[in-house]
């Protein structure tokens, strides 16, 4: 078979041998291949095309953008763009003030550097490091993959890497206190405060979250209650709260920022893929009006980027939040998303290899067993996951892998469910359809 490099003579790829599908086309769910094939994507991209493929309103605002004003620095001009996607941002999640970026992994990075600036400002200049979770996927850049908790995803940085401390992530299913939901005493939060105790509470800026797993845990879901101790001991300690919100966040688990869920209010927020829809690169951080205050009286934070807050990532924000709230996007992303899972639990029965199905809205992960009543994973040797993967090609359906070993880091395989916000159910049922069949052609290669 001909390598993926040798089809693809100047690209740096992440996959050098096997091939990927050629795609060209999209509309709505569906894409289309170099060949005419269809594929429903079952991903939105990297989970972040919430908008589906196709949409010339949101084509007519980029073009219009781009000829009347396609680019300022936020260094020159604060345009009134940006003034106007602030507003919208503000009012769609609550936070107080928001510093664009370019993507994820940016949003995360600035939300640490914003967090440690904080307390060089309140005159606390040691409270410079993030405590993160196990398990976490925080972005690509240096600080964002240090603070991630997926060995996996920086083995390339094992040797120089920056490790401010972790604990564990509520991985319910294979919970590390072997406790129960009747029997729980958040003992993975409480990790947090005996962290802090050991390792100086006046050491560190930031307790860094993500509300609902992503792309690493398949949507791992905290126990009611869990945010609120979270929040108590970042109280307690004086740290600020950071939830990441970049995958799980901008309605894509049902709310507008996901740690919703859990009542609690976050200091900094990292926002971006559904954000635009999938239609532009574009972030943001969000402070609350605590952390505002105190830039405000320091008066200056020269930090940015050459894209950050261009007029185009702007108007496609804006355009994306109205179309969200005109086509009441986020009841059908509730109520298509607990259909799913509903369905998703009754084809356990049928199908062994089905194991927790979990998550918020249309995020939904689907983790893999050998055996549902003791919830032991299939051996990694087996390669279920992407026997998975392969079926679902086969079925012309893209699956997003998570293959971050949601069982201590060891084993666990998951896939996850991210369709576009606006999908029918009509569509939702051709998905599970296909999913049917799916989860039966692999099993069929795997040994129970």
């Amino acid at each position: 078979m001909t390598k993926a490099y040798e089809l693809h003579p100047h690209v740096f790829l992440s996959d050098w041998n096997n091939p990927n599908i050629a795609l060209v086309k999209g509309k709505g769910m569906y894409q289309w291949d170099v060949n005419g094939n269809e594929y429903i994507d079952s991903c939105s991209g990297a989970v972040n095309v919430s908008l589906g493929y196709g949409r010339e309103d949101i084509a007519e605002v980029i073009r219009k953008q781009a000829v009347e004003l396609s680019y300022l620095t936020r260094f020159t001009s604060v345009p009134p763009i940006l003034d106007e996607c602030s507003q919208v941002l503000a009012d769609f999640t609550g936070m107080d003030r928001f510093f664009m970026t370019s993507g994820g992994s940016e949003a995360n990075e600035m939300a640490f550097r914003i967090a440690k600036a904080y307390w060089v400002g309140k005159g606390k200049p040691t409270k410079n490091k993030i405590m993160s979770r196990w398990l976490s996927y925080h972005g690509n850049t240096y600080l964002t993959a240090c603070a991630g908790g997926n060995l996996a995803r920086k083995n390339d940085l094992s040797a120089y890497a920056i490790d401010e401390g972790h604990i564990n992530a509520p991985t319910c299913y294979h919970c590390p206190y072997h406790k129960t939901c009747d029997t729980c005493n958040f003992e993975c939060a409480n990790e947090l405060e005996d962290a802090l105790i050991n390792k100086g509470p006046n050491n560190y800026a930031a307790f860094l979250m993500e509300p609902i797993g992503g792309t690493t845990t398949a949507a791992i879901t905290p126990p009611v209650g869990y945010f609120k101790r979270i929040r108590e001991i970042c109280d307690k300690y004086d740290l600020l709260l950071i939830s990441d919100e970049v995958l799980a966040g901008y309605g894509r688990a049902g709310k507008p920022l996901a740690i919703e869920w859990g009542e609690v209010q976050p200091d900094i927020v990292g926002i971006a893929k559904c954000m635009s829809g999938g239609y532009f690169p574009a972030g943001a951080v969000g402070v609350n009006k605590k952390v505002s205050d105190t830039f405000k009286e320091i008066g200056h934070y020269y930090a940015g980027f050459t894209w950050a807050g261009n007029p185009i990532a702007c108007a496609v924000t804006i355009e994306n939040t109205k179309i969200m709230q005109r086509e009441n996007m986020l009841e059908n992303v509730n109520k298509q998303g607990d259909y799913i899972q509903e369905q998703l639990k009754a084809m356990r029965d049928r199908h062994p290899i089905i194991g927790d199905v979990r998550g918020r809205g249309l995020l939904i992960g689907v983790e893999f067993v050998k055996d549902h009543a003791t919830h032991t994973c299939l051996p990694n040797e087996e390669m279920a996951l992407a026997k998975v993967m392969q079926a679902g090609y086969k079925n012309g359906v893209i699956l997003e892998a998570a293959s971050g070993k949601m069982n201590k880091g060891l084993e666990g395989e998951a896939i996850i469910l991210a369709p576009y916000f606006g999908i029918t159910r009509a569509e939702t049922d051709i998905l599970l359809e296909r999913l049917d069949k799916i989860f039966t052609d692999a099993e069929k290669q795997i040994k129970f």
